[in-house]
């Protein structure tokens, strides 16, 4: 398997500004619209996934691989730390039904019943531990908030291995399709352009995807005469530089909607790793962060929720006010903190948080998880007779 160590950074950084965009602090960055407009780093996801997947399957699957076992390796790398912070979920309400019997007072504390809330109602679990929980089911997001993007992209894989092994030499036509009819479904279907997410996600995903594929062809085809024109400090600045424009500007407008194409260029570019930007992004630290990244992405929804909940508890324990309270467009929102200082120091909290629990995550849950699922697809595999190793 060939890594694109560069390539993990990135996804290392974005997952970090998933995070932060996702906590509602009262601060200096809070307002800065590449901050706001970090939500969009979930195509740069699904199109370094597709650009990764195609790089490691593609050639394999059309060697007879095999679909089943593709996704079972999919899931073995997606599902362990998906069902684990989905079942902390539940267990934190398991836990606010367990304190409201045995503490009566908690009830002015806490006034809603646990599971009351539609997003976290018992019959949304079982959408949940079939990953069905972001295709149109419902008109919220539930439980774990970003796993609606985990939904979406293990069911792309089942389209991406039955459009290749169906279609085989023909498979450039979905691609065509997908990267052309995606946008264009997305203008046409979401009320947010690309900020589509239990609706349309699925398209959404399917289309940055596609994007990742092309950009993986287009590197393995003219590797040699591609490395003249876009490797280098020069272009690596140049995109680095156009996707915080972009990011900034885009926001949910029709612009959003050429993300993946973007982010397919981005990959491209930073694949060849031949720049200063790309030194820079090869620092242990910064890699260490691509590592955790899938950790990180998925454990900061429940990092954000118990800082709340600790805020509130100083609100109603202690009448301490830590929230400032903000109109937006004619909404109420509290944001952490009542003076900007606080919220630049939440914000640090949080992140160190968040990359202390995906830590622990990674070592005990997620990488044990897809090496187990791995030692055993594969231990099967050796008895075929065409065997292949991947890993990704």
């Amino acid at each position: 398997m060939e890594r694109f160590v560069v390539l993990d950074s990135w996804r290392g950084i974005a997952a970090c500004l998933v995070a932060l965009f996702h906590l509602e602090a009262y601060s200096h960055v809070y307002d800065v619209p590449f901050l706001r407009n970090s939500w969009l780093f979930v195509d740069f996801f699904f199109v370094l996934s597709g650009f990764v997947i195609a790089a490691n399957y593609q050639q394999r699957l059309l060697e007879g691989f095999g679909a089943g076992r593709f996704l079972l390796l999919r899931l073995g790398r997606l599902y362990p730390l998906h069902f684990a912070m989905l079942m902390l979920f539940v267990g934190f309400e398991l836990l606010k039904v367990l304190k409201r019997v045995l503490i009566p007072t908690l009830l002015s504390v806490n006034p809603v019943a646990p599971f009351s809330a539609p997003q976290e109602a018992p019959n949304t679990i079982l959408a949940n531990l079939l990953l069905i929980q972001s295709l149109h089911l419902y008109d919220y997001l539930t439980w774990n908030v970003p796993s609606w993007s985990i939904s979406t992209e293990f069911y792309t894989y089942v389209v991406f291995a039955a459009c290749l092994i169906g279609l085989r030499k023909h498979a450039w036509i979905a691609l065509v399709l997908a990267m052309t009819g995606g946008p264009v479904l997305i203008a046409n279907l979401s009320e947010r352009n690309m900020a589509t997410l239990y609706d349309w996600g699925i398209i959404r995903c399917i289309y940055g995807f596609a994007a990742g594929v092309s950009a993986w062809i287009i590197y393995e085809r003219w590797n040699e005469k591609l490395r003249k024109w876009l490797s280098g400090s020069v272009i690596e600045w140049g995109a680095l530089g156009l996707v915080v424009v972009f990011v900034s500007v885009a926001g949910t407008t029709l612009l959003s909607i050429a993300a993946p194409y973007i982010f397919a260029l981005v990959v491209l570019v930073f694949a060849f790793e031949a720049g200063t930007a790309s030194a820079m992004l090869r620092l242990r630290a910064l890699v260490f962060l691509g590592t955790l990244s899938y950790s990180i992405y998925m454990t900061h929804a429940f990092i954000g929720r118990r800082l709340f909940d600790a805020a509130n508890a100083l609100d109603k324990l202690w009448h301490i006010e830590p929230f400032t309270h903000r109109d937006i467009n004619g909404r109420d929102f509290y944001f952490l903190g009542t003076q900007l200082w606080h919220g630049d120091i939440a914000y640090l909290v949080y992140l160190a948080m968040i990359i202390a629990m995906s830590y622990f995550t990674y070592r005990w849950i997620e990488k044990p998880g897809r090496e187990w699922v791995r030692n055993r697809v594969l231990t099967r595999q050796r008895t075929a007779p065409s065997p292949s190793t991947v890993s990704a």
